[in-house]
């Protein structure tokens, strides 16, 4: 059994916030933990190190926010508290990078995906203000047939109008093929989805402890 945080993960990241553990190249090379393990993935420039930001509720940066989509090419580890770890896997789909670039990262966050046997779900970070798109797609494909839980968290809603908001959502909801409670509206700049995310991870990793 994969040990649990006593006190909810809301209360445990902000009594411990998320504390960056190092950097790995090679999956291989990254340590292990009894803790459950989430990873964050999605493209580029979507907002992903942002959205790790506001989820460590903390004022002092744990991810380094690039002006350069896709420089991260490294996979983050971090900590939080007791409750579970977290990595934040690089980009994907960022067309100014070389094809044989791509392909060290593919292999790279496949081999991850694959060895990584406390992973419980994968965040898939998507923008709420573009139409569903085929790499998201193929991403939740890819975790599907791996037996991965996702969930998919919609960024950046703070720049739709409030009227935009659920047609975005559900035009997502619709190409992604997703549940009814999905995705999670969620803006870094706002805080929106904050608590709701970091419950539905403790939820997902709760019910899988169980039936485990």
């Amino acid at each position: 059994r994969v040990g649990l945080a006593t006190m909810s993960w809301v209360k445990e990241v902000d009594s411990s916030g998320v504390t960056f553990i190092n950097s790995f190249a090679d999956p291989s090379k990254m340590p292990r933990s009894p803790l459950p393990e989430i990873t964050l993935v999605g493209r580029s420039n979507v907002g992903k190190s942002s959205a790790l930001n506001c989820l460590s509720g903390r004022r002092k940066k744990v991810a380094q926010v690039s002006k350069t989509p896709g420089r991260t090419r490294l996979i983050n580890l971090f900590s939080v508290g007791k409750a579970c770890m977290v990595t934040d896997l690089p980009g994907y789909g960022f067309a100014k990078v070389s094809a044989d670039m791509q392909e060290e990262w593919r292999r790279n966050v496949e081999a991850y995906l694959r060895s990584r046997e406390n992973l419980r779900v994968a965040v898939v970070f998507v923008d709420s203000q573009r139409e569903p798109q085929q790499v998201d797609a193929q991403i939740l494909d890819f975790l599907v047939y791996n037996e991965i839980p996702a969930l998919v968290v919609a960024t950046k809603t703070d720049k739709l109008k409030a009227s935009q908001l659920q047609p975005c959502l559900a035009a997502l909801r619709k190409g992604l093929e997703l549940p009814p409670d999905q995705p999670i509206p969620f803006s870094s700049v706002t805080d929106v989805g904050r608590k709701e995310v970091w419950n539905y991870l403790e939820r997902m990793c709760s019910e899988q402890n169980t039936n485990n």
